[in-house]
């Protein structure tokens, strides 16, 4: 990385007019030899997209700093209105409403939440039965502080339905454990959900719009999006330059030698085609 650095700053002295402040040229640079790592990987042809994923992810993690006690600096867990994950339990009810009933547990990381659910139906093609369910009971850990909550259902409950514990912060992990029974021992099910916060990167991080270009190439590693990310940092450091997609031209050149090794004319032209507009855009 420091190599790339000194690279980086020789450029910036040979070039008279730059568009970004100190500290932004340092975060440019650090961003820019971040894009250079990834587009080197992807430039040789036995990577798979698995292994560019892959880099990407362990670069990301650096970047957002991870902390001896676990977690990450950069990092905040937030709760989302709508789509939230869900980690569930599925429980089978055996036990008959009058005799020791059923205990089953679920845990989970950073939930917000906690519900007990009865599902409309136990598999595909069979319906629920009701289910008696007892106290829902929550331990956990939220900002080192150990928690616990309880709800008192003791009531039968039907298929599609649902009781909740709202929990007042997001916590580090949690556990629920609740008692089931039912008139219909292995017809009914129950389940534990409990409702996830999502992780995102903290905007105060200096490293922010590296962490975002490299999720962007991520989710869509060709080329083109690599070579758009790397002109659109080059260009905000060297406003005068004309950035070269170097990683289109060298899969448009792949393509033109196999087309021009087939056995097929058509498919030979259209290599040929392919390399001359492509040496011409080098010129």
């Amino acid at each position: 990385m420091k190599r790339i650095f000194y690279v980086l700053a020789a450029l910036v002295v040979a070039t008279p007019l730059l568009a970004l402040d100190r500290d932004d040229q340092c975060r440019a640079y650090t961003q820019l030899g971040s894009l250079y790592e990834i587009r080197s990987l992807m430039a040789r042809s036995y990577v798979s997209s698995s292994d560019v994923q892959s880099a990407i992810d362990h670069r990301i993690e650096e970047l957002r700093m991870p902390l001896a006690g676990g977690g990450y600096r950069w990092v905040r867990w937030v709760r989302l209105d709508k789509n939230a994950p869900d980690d569930k339990e599925v429980h089978e009810v055996r036990a008959s409403k009058g005799s020791t009933p059923d205990t089953f547990e679920g845990e989970a990381d950073h939930p917000f939440n906690v519900k007990v659910v009865i599902p409309a139906k136990r598999s595909v093609f069979n319906g629920n039965s009701p289910v008696y369910v007892g106290t829902l009971r929550v331990t956990g850990v939220a900002n080192g502080r150990e928690f616990r909550k309880e709800l008192a259902i003791n009531d039968w409950m039907n298929p599609d339905t649902s009781r909740t514990i709202e929990f007042d912060t997001i916590a580090d992990r949690a556990q629920a454990t609740v008692d089931v029974s039912t008139n219909s021992p292995g017809k009914a099910v129950a389940e534990i959900h409990f409702r996830q916060a999502v992780i995102q990167d903290d905007p105060a991080n200096p490293d922010y719009g590296t962490i975002q270009s490299l999720s962007r190439i991520r989710s869509s590693t060709d080329p083109a999006t690599v070579d758009s990310e790397i002109a659109a940092v080059e260009r905000s450091i060297f406003p005068a330059s004309e950035p070269v997609p170097l990683l289109t031209i060298l899969d448009d050149l792949r393509r033109a030698d196999k087309w021009i090794h087939s056995t097929k004319t058509d498919e030979q032209e259209k290599g040929q085609r392919l390399l001359k507009d492509t040496l011409q855009r080098l010129r």
